[in-house]
């Protein structure tokens, strides 16, 4: 572990741009341990095998004007023995006090460990102009969310080697909601749009709940005259995108009424760590043009070119093509995030030709915002295992066998395990996430029968070592 204080922070950070290293990790500090036991009663849904590490990391990025800053972020790390790790970056929600955020170990931070407690290394940037980072957050923008996300996977990159010994596998893998599924998915686009795909591996992304659609199925928040839940949202988003474009108001008085002119540069000054969206949201009015200029919102309306509806197209990330497989998770009864936002998404990524994305509904108008968040991870955390490596025993063997080919079934399994070998020779092991073999039978026909009764729910891995060399595949136990 090192600490390094603000001081020292920033001489390190003028020292790295004269040498003209944009991204570089300045500080980590350990925070805390989390039992695997503990995380497992926080969501049963989750085949959780390890105790989590937590760390906050300070690390180089750029600002909204491509200019340096500094930004923070957590990193969550199973106590795993296996020689490499998948990575994971999740993005958080909105938030609005400084320090509520995943580094300070705020509750959303708990989904990072989730996911770390399944055998991801998980990343979690706080984004800027929240934690370490100074000045407002720029609110749903696009590209800083990526640089900012981008950033501190290579921060963790180095923090895992340098500090941990910790290898990882070269696999990475998307998620957050709400705010963050915007993230996630700008993230995504970003490492495609930039040809990044080389140094940013992402074998799949899941964004869930997130507005992708800002000028289109998030905008009738704007254009519909109707109440709407989360107006502190809207105030945000506009004084968010003055950091960011600078263009939107000369005042504040230019598109909010008073007293809401004066009153919201008291939640939204970049500093603050006392007031959360719940107080914004009480303060406003939910009928926005109660609050908001009526020549604001008539000039949103009728102008093609009005700054704030260019703003917004510039941060839609709905209409591209992935060239690696993407699953959006919603819920229809979504109150703050439409979830015509993920149906627009899929019809304009698949129209594009995208040959592996899908909007998938996991919960209906029973689930809200809030209660989106439970199906929509674990159905990810589904969506990503069958895709990831989890130990570097795995990818190190797995194929070695000169074309040999065996199958196991059903897979996903409740108790009893088929293994159907070409050949009758060999060795055949059932092990677990961390290499120990826990049943084992010589190849003596070929179909083997194994009892799982006794496993926990969770990841396993079947070899076969033979003449020609070693098979491994994974399972899945229910």
């Amino acid at each position: 572990m090192k600490q390094v204080y603000t001081p020292l922070i920033t001489f390190l950070l003028f020292l790295n741009i004269l040498a003209g290293q944009a991204q570089v990790l300045v500080s980590s500090e350990f925070i805390s341990n989390t039992p695997s036991a503990l995380l497992s009663l926080v969501n049963n849904q989750f085949p959780i095998q390890y105790d989590v590490d937590f760390y906050k990391l300070v690390y180089n990025t750029v600002d909204t004007q491509g200019q340096p800053t500094l930004a923070s972020g957590a990193i969550a790390v199973p106590s795993s023995t296996c020689e490499t790790l998948p990575l994971l970056a999740y993005c958080h929600g909105t938030v609005l006090r400084k320090q509520d955020i995943p580094s300070a170990e705020n509750g959303e931070s708990l989904i990072g460990k989730l996911f770390a407690g399944g055998g991801y290394v998980s990343i979690m940037p706080d984004y800027i102009g929240l934690g370490e980072s100074s000045g407002l957050h720029p609110y749903v923008h696009a590209e800083s969310q990526a640089t900012a996300t981008l950033d501190m996977i290579r921060a963790a990159r180095e923090f895992l080697s340098t500090e941990l010994d910790i290898n990882h596998n070269n696999q990475l893998f998307l998620t957050g909601y709400s705010q963050g599924g915007h993230a996630a998915m700008g993230t995504h686009k970003y490492i495609q749009d930039n040809s990044l795909y080389d140094e940013f591996n992402v074998v799949a992304s899941a964004p869930c709940s997130g507005p992708y659609d800002l000028s289109g199925s998030q905008a009738p928040v704007l254009t519909s005259g109707q109440p709407y839940s989360n107006p502190g949202y809207v105030v945000y988003l506009i004084m968010g995108y003055q950091r960011a474009y600078g263009n939107l108001y000369n005042t504040l008085s230019d598109v909010l009424k008073s007293p809401y002119d004066v009153d919201m540069l008291t939640y939204f000054d970049g500093v603050q760590d006392q007031y959360d969206m719940g107080t914004v949201n009480n303060v406003l009015p939910n009928v926005l043009s109660d609050f908001m200029q009526d020549t604001t919102l008539s000039n949103f309306m009728s102008n093609p070119n009005h700054p704030l509806r260019v703003a917004l197209e510039d941060n839609d990330n709905f209409d591209w093509t992935p060239e690696r497989p993407v699953r959006m998770m919603y819920c229809t009864g979504d109150e703050q995030v439409d979830f015509s936002n993920s149906i627009s998404a899929d019809s304009a990524m698949n129209a594009n030709g995208a040959s592996d994305v899908d909007a998938i509904e996991v919960g209906g108008n029973t689930f809200n915002h809030g209660a989106c968040v439970t199906p929509a991870l674990t159905e990810t955390f589904n969506f990503f295992e069958p895709k990831t490596t989890f130990c570097g025993f795995v990818q190190s063997t797995e194929n070695a066998s000169g074309g040999f080919e065996f199958s196991v079934y059903p897979n996903p399994t409740e108790n009893n395990l088929s293994v159907a070998f070409p050949i009758t020779e060999g060795t055949v092991d059932v092990l677990n996430l961390q290499g120990q073999v826990m049943q084992s039978q010589s190849v003596n026909t070929t179909v083997h029968e194994f009892e799982l009764d006794q496993f926990s729910a969770g990841i396993y891995f079947v070899r076969w070592n033979h003449a020609s060399g070693t098979n491994i595949q994974k399972i899945i136990k229910k």
